[in-house]
This record gives structure tokens, sequence and C-alpha cells, in this order.
């Protein structure tokens, strides 16, 4: 596929996430950019996003949660039927459809997110099982109170099938082999009912050697050729030492082997051994850790880095190998054999996350539960083929002799950017384990881009059309009216609020009105939509715009009623949640204007072959008042909550600098190194936290920024270089940060 068409692939994933409810599968093989992708759709898309993946580090990697924490899910096996099978005692938990809707312990909150998400993004999707998302299906259904797949929600999923596959035990599959033609995840429920958008990204960034991308397609596909075994052999070597090759990573299937590995070299180094513990705060499973808790290094150590350097200065990348030059209780030096300057070791922050519905702004908001704060390197004499996944590395020794997915080659071969430094422990045998036949057949279904052209034609017309109806249907209005109204149940004498029931009661009479007229709106909408006429979106933009023009007005006087009546109620005292309520009610009316106006967008979009994204989005509607929330930036507020973080440190780092210290000051006082505080400043400019001005003169400001422009860089190096010893990594960093603030506004 050329650059082009790989081009094309990425613009139709965000076009079809922007543009339809069209559940869509992105895969490619490693090194394709699927993470890079993920990150932008999330980015720019106008929907309300989760984002999830099964197992805890995939989700802490991802950005979001693990499935089961966000479904309330329990741990066992899932079966799509009530009747479950006689087949004596079971060793695990087996859930029906029955039982699951039953034991569903989810609170309101988490059930109004789940209906008020737009899109889920399911990572690592190669690791989930088939009866897993049937049980997903199960809650949405229910939940959502649709009985479509997934109760109507799209959801993105992500991975590569060809990797690690799902996890199923003997026991297990006895009982779901009835149900499943095999485990993975398209062989669930919904995919008898829903049509799956398949596209595949193919350009590979991470190698460039065209003999050994085919080498590793033949692997990843399971079509070995005697040419391919030979041409693989030539790289192993029976006497090689991994302590006497510098910079050499040993690549085996089972923990047990690379911990030995590890520990036995870290033992032949002399010198004193240094141990740092991770600093976990809030809540953070040990079962998600993206390392270990505790880290024992030497002066000699090999080591690998995890992320990469966040401080702009391109110092490290995820999965660099070097080794431990200096060290101190307080200071990590690597230095590398490629002749790259060597790197401090910075800790790096974690975040466990969870999502949640803002009430009172209708939007899907990230709330950081916990953190774990650690130096972002491990030993790396060794490492898991498993835990290998998104890493790449230069050279590495493969010892794949015991591997037990078919997939485990793969991935390991892989890691490598060429042929060059790999170096195999054991020979490779011409055949591995068996992939699985169903998977080759799904492979076939991909969706070519002529077909995914005429799919989106379709599609983006049923989902405008659903939208349009949505927009205009206001049950929602009343019922949530009606919940508040019933609220109202205590003696007056002893509730403040009780004394507005009047009011309320008015509020609701008063939006009635509304409601009758706009039902008589959905139905000439769905003769518009049934008629389907070749200009019907062109007719049905235009009593939009008409409808639009008559009930906005109308819905921002029922704000300012409820605006008017907080004014009146907040002198009070004890009406707290009153005033919450409040607040929640006016978010119901801010998210029905948002709602027309997206409508109007998308038919705009589709009638001009565009794409609705987010800052589009944001621009049309700006001059919506948005309900008055607690404004929280990502750096995260301190709560006052037993078991939740303290505030970022970042955010500490800045309220010293706000007291009129230097930087240099809060480096002694917070036991820091100078970088560290430059790095939280940084951080700080980003949110519009600290001005620019604060830090760095105009003149240099624009010197700076001049020359990130020619250079076409965001990276510090390139363009201290190109400035020289006058400007400073810190000004550059700062004006960089300011920048970027400024893109996001």
């Amino acid at each position: 596929m050329n650059e082009q068409k790989e081009n094309d692939v990425s613009s139709f994933v965000s076009k079809f996430i922007n543009g339809t409810n069209q559940s869509v599968f992105l895969t490619g093989k490693a090194g394709t950019g699927k993470t890079t992708l993920l990150k932008q759709i999330v980015d720019t898309t106008h929907k309300k996003t989760v984002i999830a993946a099964p197992t805890g580090i995939a989700a802490i990697n991802a950005g979001g949660v693990t499935l089961h924490s966000l479904f309330h899910l329990p741990f066992g096996s899932f079966i799509p039927d009530n009747q479950i099978p006689a087949n004596g005692e079971l060793s695990f938990l087996l859930t029906t459809p029955n039982t699951l809707i039953r034991n569903l312990k989810m609170n309101s909150n988490k059930k109004t997110l789940l209906r008020e998400m737009e899109l889920l993004i399911i990572d690592e999707v190669s690791m989930l099982r088939a009866d897993l998302l049937d049980a997903i299906d199960t809650i949405l259904r229910y939940v959502r109170r649709n009985s479509n797949p997934f109760g109507g929600l799209q959801i993105l999923f992500i991975g590569d099938l060809w990797q690690l596959p799902p996890v199923v035990k003997n026991q297990e599959w006895n009982i779901l082999k009835n149900y499943y033609a095999n485990i993975f995840f398209f062989n669930a429920t919904p995919f008898k009912k829903v049509d799956l958008i398949y596209l595949e990204l193919d350009k590979i960034y991470r190698q460039t050697d065209s003999d050994f991308i085919d080498l590793l397609n033949s692997f990843r596909l399971n079509k070995i050729s005697k040419k391919d075994i030979e041409t693989l052999n030539k790289q192993y070597k029976s006497q090689f030492n991994l302590l006497d090759n510098e910079g050499y990573i040993y690549l085996t299937t089972h923990n047990n082997k690379a911990d030995k590995i590890n520990k036995q070299a870290l033992e032949k180094l002399s010198g004193k051994t240094y141990s740092y513990r991770a600093e976990v705060e809030g809540e953070f499973s040990e079962h998600s850790f993206p390392i270990d808790e505790t880290l024992e290094l030497k002066e000699g150590a090999q080591v690998m880095f995890i992320k990469n350097d966040y401080s702009g200065n391109s110092a490290y990348f995820n999965g660099k190998i070097g080794k431990i030059d200096t060290i101190s209780s307080e200071n990590i030096i690597v230095s590398f054999s490629d002749g790259s300057p060597d790197a401090e070791v910075e800790k790096y922050i974690w975040e466990n996350k969870k999502f949640a519905l803002n009430q009172e702004s209708k939007e899907i908001e990230e709330r950081i539960v916990g953190t774990f704060s650690h130096y972002p390197i491990k030993l790396a004499w060794a490492i898991t083929i498993h835990k290998s996944q998104g890493l790449t590395f230069e050279k590495a020794i493969i010892d794949i002799s015991q591997a037990f997915a078919a997939g485990q080659t793969y991935v390991a071969l892989s890691r490598l950017t060429s042929l060059k430094g790999l170096v195999l422990a054991t020979p490779v045998q011409l055949s591995g384990p068996e992939i699985d036949k169903d998977l080759s057949v799904f492979a076939q279904t991909k969706t070519s881009i002529s077909e995914a052209n005429e799919k989106y034609k379709s599609a983006s017309k049923q989902y405008v059309n659903i939208r349009i109806s949505e927009a205009f249907n206001f049950n929602k209005l009343k019922f949530e009216l009606q919940d508040h109204i019933a609220s109202y149940n205590k003696d007056a004498k002893k509730s403040s609020k009780q004394q507005h029931e009047d009011w309320a009661q008015n509020l609701l009479k008063n939006t009635q009105d509304l409601i009758e007229v706009s039902g008589k709106f959905q139905n000439q909408i769905k003769s518009l939509i049934n008629q389907n006429e070749s200009d019907y979106l062109t007719r049905l933009k235009d009593r939009l715009i008409a409808a639009k023009d008559y009930f906005i007005p109308l819905l921002k006087v029922k704000q300012e009623e409820i605006d008017l009546h907080i004014d009146v109620v907040k002198k009070g005292k004890g009406i707290k949640k009153y005033l919450s309520e409040l607040k929640s009610l006016q978010g119901n009316f801010y998210d029905q204007i948002l709602v027309i106006h997206k409508a109007e967008a998308l038919c705009e979009a589709i009638l001009n072959d565009e794409e609705l994204n987010k800052n589009t989005f944001e621009s049309i509607t700006e001059d919506v008042k948005k309900p008055i929330v607690e404004e929280k930036t990502k750096l995260e507020k301190k709560t006052k909550n037993k078991g939740e973080p303290k505030i970022k440190t970042a955010l500490i780092t800045c309220a010293h600098y706000k007291q009129g210290k230097s930087l240099e000051e809060i480096a002694v006082e917070r036991s820091l190194n100078l970088r560290t505080i430059e790095s939280h400043i940084g951080d700080c400019v980003e949110e519009g936290i600290i001005k620019i001005n604060e830090l760095v003169v105009q003149e240099r400001i624009n010197e700076i920024s001049h020359a990130a422009s020619e250079l076409d860089t965001s990276f510090l190096k390139p363009i201290k270089e190109y400035l020289g010893e006058d400007f400073s990594y810190s000004e550059i960093r700062f004006v960089m940060s300011w920048i970027k603030f400024n893109s996001l506004e």
C-alpha cells in the first residue's frame, strides 16, 4: 500500500468515527502507528469518548480504564444463554445474561455515563475474549435501554489479532466451545447482526528493510517457507554471550527465565546496590504497575527506558537500551553505546484514570484516581516477549524455543528494526503453533477503500437521521424534570428546598409546551426521511435550521429561568445539594442545545462531504452559554476525599513559584533537580496557569518561535543548536509549552 493509500486508511477511520455510528476494527502489523492514530482520534473527535482495554497494563498504556472496571464485570466466563449446561462442578465463575444483570452493582452516575457515551475505544483487542464482549453487549443493551447491538453504541476496536491471543483455560473452553467457534472477539454474538468495518494500516514505520518486512509477514501469517527459516537461522550463534555484548536484550517466553537472567547479571557487577521504591498514591492496583514497585540498580547495569523523554530533549525513547554510568540515591545517569549524549533519568508519573459524566456540563471527564511515580527504566538484560509489545530494539537475542502461542514468534521478531541486530538463542523450527483457521477466514473480510467509501455514504445518512431525531426528542428533559419534582418529598419546615416545589412545577408546565411542539416536528422529520428522495438531506437541513431557530431561544429562556432561581436560592442555608441538582437540570437544557447544533453541523458536513471534528464543533457552539462548573485542569486539583491522589506535583511547584520563589529555591526546597522543576513549570505554561511573559522576554519568545517554525520541529535539541549558546534549554522548553497551549485554545 503506497503512502497516499495509507493516509486514506487513517482518514477513513477518523471519518467513520466522526460521521457515522458504525463500529470499526482497526488493525495493522507491529509498528504501523495504531497507538498514534488512537491518540489522534481521542484528541479530535466531537464524540463523548471512553478508552478501555482488557488488562490493567494495557489500559494504563492507552490512557484508559479496564473493561472490567468500566462495566463492573465479574471475573470468570460468560455464556450468551440463561441455561447453564450440566457439566458437573466448575472451578471458575460462569455468568449468564440473567445472573449478570441481577448481580450488576452499578450506581446511577455510572449508568448515566454509559448512556451518554457516544464512542468506546477498546485497545489491544487481540486479548479480548468473545464471551467478555458478549457480557459487555448485555450490559450496554440493558443500561442504555436499547436492544440494538452494544445498545446502539459505536465501538472502535484496535489491535493486531496475529499477535498475542486471548487466554482461555481448558475447562473454560469445554463450556465456551458450545457457543463460540473460537475465543477471538469477532465471534461475539453482536457481530451476527452488526456490520463491522475492518480497516488495516499497512505502512510500517519501525522497519525499512523490505526483505525483513517480508520475513516478518511470513511469521505473522504462519506462511513460513524453507527459505525463511534458512535466512533466520543464519542469525543463530551458539556461543554468543549476552554480558560480553553491550546493548543486547534477551527476549524469552517466560517471566521466570527473564527474572533469573536479570538477577544473575546484576549480581555479577561489583559496587553498591541502590534500591528505589515507587511512590503510589490513591487507587493503583499492583496488577497494573507498569514496572516493579522496587527497582534495584548498580553502576554498569544494563537498563531499558519504557517511556519517551517527555522533557522534549529526545534524550531517550521507549525501548532504548543503555548502561548506568553514574548512580546515587538521588541521581541516575545512563550512557549509550550509540554515541548519543548521556541522559539523566527523571521520574515519570503514570495515571490511573476513571471516567465520569459531569452532571452539569454533561461532558465525560477523566478523573485521576491514582498515580504511580517511578524511574521509567528496568533491568534489560532480559524481558518477556509479552512485555516487549510496543517496544523497539536495535539489538536483541531471541529465545522462542518454548513459544506457546502462534503470535509470540512474530511479536518477538517484530520488535527489531532490522535483521542485522538479531541473534537467535536456538534455531527456529519450520513449523510453529497452529494459527486458528477462523482467524485466517476473518482476515479475508477486510474492507477495501472503495467498499469503505460506499458504506460510509449510507452509514453517514443513517447517522444524521438518528442525530436529528434525537436532537428534537425532548422526552429526556421531561423525565429529568419529573424526577426532580418527585424529590420534593419532605416537610417544608425541615427542608429549604421544599419551599421551591411550585417553581419546579411551573418549569415543567412551561417546558411541556416545548415537548409537544417537538413531537410534531419529529413526525415531519420521519416523513422526510421515509420519502428518501434524492434531495431529502438538503430539505432536511432546511427544516432543521427552521426548527433550531425556533427551539434554541426557548431552551435558552429555560436556562435563564434556572439561572435566576439559582441566584435566589444560593443565599440560603443548607442548599448545597439543591444547587447541584439545579445545575444538573440546567445542564440538561444546555446539552439539548448542543445536540441540536451538532445535528445541524453533521448535516452540513455530510452534504459537503467534510468531516466534523472537535475543533469545528466547538467553534460553532462557542457562543452557547455553558453552565458554570468548577474549573479543573489536566494537572488535577487537590481533593479532600480519603484515598484520592494528592495534588499533582507540578501544581505544588507552581504554588511555590506564585509565592515569588526562584526555580533554584524551589528545587532545593522540594529536593528535586532543577530540570524537573523546569519541566513542572513547562507543564503549567502548557495549561495556561503561568504566563509565558513571566518567564521569557518577548524578543526571545519571537526568536524561539521563529526557529521552531523554520525547523518545523517541537524538539528542543535542534532548536537549541539552531539558536546557539545564547539560549538556554529552559527558555526553549517554556516557549514550546506556550506554543502548545496556544495551539489547543
